[in-house]
């Protein structure tokens, strides 16, 4: 009976081993299929110098890092408004001198630290000593703690301006940990990348590709679907996100061509029809480029007025616009400063200097400079933008047309860079491009900091004004009296016109648009 019983009470311990080779092996629980590709793969025209937005002004390092990886106290939507994003909300005193922020509690940095105030106060404060223009509205004012989950600034002047500044300023005013912040180096670049985005860097592969990843205890904000600009909800829906460096526009095309790419910006006029003609692909386009000559007013020719009212009066910027698009469908010509989607401060003052095209007067401010045949007009120029170098060859012909010299100096976007901002024995004037602002106290050419040096007293003064004058219309009649005197007398650059960006995507991919360069972080590429 025991020997029966032990045989019953084996097969029954023996039944679980078997069960799972049987043929009716329960099924695990299958899983949703994803609506979304997991990964994106962005063109961009260059390898960037560094991923520090708020001292790196380049578009590629803004396309890779702004609203991904770093975020702000406020950022502007498409109707350059400011609207909350890592506070929930602020205040301003009635004289404008005051301005409270109250931070959003719990949002992680990448390296898992929770953003309080002393990282904003960092931040912002390191933002204020960066920016120039930042300076010039609040003046010696600084950030600082109320408590943990609040800051504010105390102005002398008060300002309409700051929340504007803070969302729309070119040097963005992003919000890193206090501890990253204090290990900037001697030139006050920041190597270490973190912030509170819903991606985080990952990997940088020279002249390769940059890599970021998702960011699993990403805190949205605003409504899903509500993402407009620069401001809103982010669904981040990529696994992982690379911006690759092909070095060349054909072979941009051609990785587009293949899927290897999804979206790019980097490619000029004459691949404009090949896409915006088969229905794979969509195109994605708005004005949102002002390309100019900027001059260096700290030495050489370029620090010299007459000169540079000499240049103004030889230029024909249609042919040195017409030079980078080859197509009149990709620019316009206009004199202001200020982008025409810009109404409140759109001005066409001091229009009779743009776009002289006078080689005769030219040459009579030329001598009343002292330039001669026997001088070189020394043009710093970026390889790895078409576009620019194709203005700067245009450039030097029209000065070869009066007698006049001009060398082109031509190096990688690095390299540029660098004798851009350090070197400026080396050259009299640069080529490059500006986004549109919401301010004219924005424009990173009237910075008296920035490579160009505009250090104009006048210029200064009024741009200073500007940023303190509660009167709207007070404000935009000295923006306007202004803009007439830098065209007829200061000629800090000579503006060629305002190109249209555009960009390419597959058909499968929504959510990305132009709003000031590329905006994908809220992109997604449907399977």
């Amino acid at each position: 009976m025991k020997k029966h019983l032990a045989l019953v009470l084996s097969i029954l311990l023996l039944i679980p081993l078997f069960s799972g080779c049987s043929s009716s092996e329960t099924p695990e629980p299958q899983t949703e299929p994803r609506l979304y590709d997991s990964r994106l793969n962005i063109a961009l025209t260059g390898a960037p110098t560094n991923l520090d937005i708020v001292v790196n002004t380049a578009d590629d390092s803004s396309v890779i890092a702004y609203g991904s990886i770093f975020e702000q106290l406020v950022a502007l939507n498409n109707k350059s408004e400011p609207v909350p994003e890592l506070c929930t909300h602020w205040e301003i005193s009635d004289d404008s001198r005051v301005y409270t922020y109250y931070l959003r509690k719990g949002i992680k940095f990448h390296n898992g630290k929770e953003m309080k105030a002393a990282d904003v106060v960092a931040s912002m404060n390191r933002w204020i000593d960066q920016a120039a223009n930042a300076q010039s509205l609040v003046g010696d004012a600084r950030f600082e703690e109320v408590d943990e989950y609040t800051v504010r600034i105390t102005m002398e002047h008060g300002t309409p301006y700051l929340n504007l500044m803070i969302g729309g300023l070119g040097q963005h005013a992003v919000i890193m940990p206090a501890e990253i912040v204090e290990s900037a180096g001697q030139d006050g670049v920041v190597t270490e990348y973190i912030g509170t985005g819903p991606y985080k860097f990952d990997q940088w592969a020279e002249n390769q590709y940059v890599k970021l990843v998702k960011f699993e205890d990403y805190q949205p904000y605003g409504t899903e679907g509500d993402y407009s600009g620069w401001a809103g909800y982010k669904g981040a829906y990529y696994d992982e996100v690379y911006f690759y460096f092909p070095g060349d526009v054909a072979t941009i095309a051609a990785g587009i061509q293949t899927g290897e790419y999804d979206a790019s910006t980097g490619l000029t006029a004459d691949y404009f029809n090949t896409f915006a003609n088969n229905s794979d692909y969509k195109i994605i386009e708005a004005e949102a480029d002002l390309p100019a000559l900027i001059f260096n007013k700290k030495e050489g020719w370029g620090a010299n007025a007459k000169f540079r009212q000499a240049m103004a009066a030889l230029l024909d910027c249609n042919d040195i616009m017409y030079g980078a698009h080859g197509d009149e469908r990709f620019y316009n010509l206009y004199s202001s400063y200020m982008f025409k989607s810009q109404a409140t401060w759109y001005t066409e003052a001091g229009s009779e200097y743009y776009n002289q095209a006078n080689p005769e007067k030219a040459k009579t401010l030329f001598a009343e400079a002292g330039f001669t045949d026997q001088d070189t007009f020394i043009l710093l120029c970026a390889s790895d933008s078409q576009d620019f170098y194709n203005m700067a060859i245009v450039i030097q012909s029209q000065m070869r047309e009066i007698g006049m010299k001009c060398e082109l100096l031509v190096y990688d976007w690095a390299t540029f860079v660098d004798v851009r901002n350090n070197q400026p024995d080396k050259y009299h004037a640069f080529i490059t491009s500006f986004s549109a602002k919401v301010l004219p106290n924005m424009n990173l050419f009237l910075s008296p900091s920035w490579a160009g040096w505009c250090t104009d007293p006048r210029i200064v003064d009024d741009l200073a004004r500007i940023g303190s004058e509660t009167d709207l219309a007070a404000a935009q009649q000295i923006w306007y009296a202004l803009q007439e005197y830098m065209w007829a007398e200061s000629v800090p650059i000579i503006k060629f016109g305002n190109s249209m960006v555009w960009g390419v995507t597959t058909s499968k991919m929504e959510g990305a648009e132009i709003f000031e360069r590329l905006v994908w972080v809220n992109s997604r590429i449907n399977n």
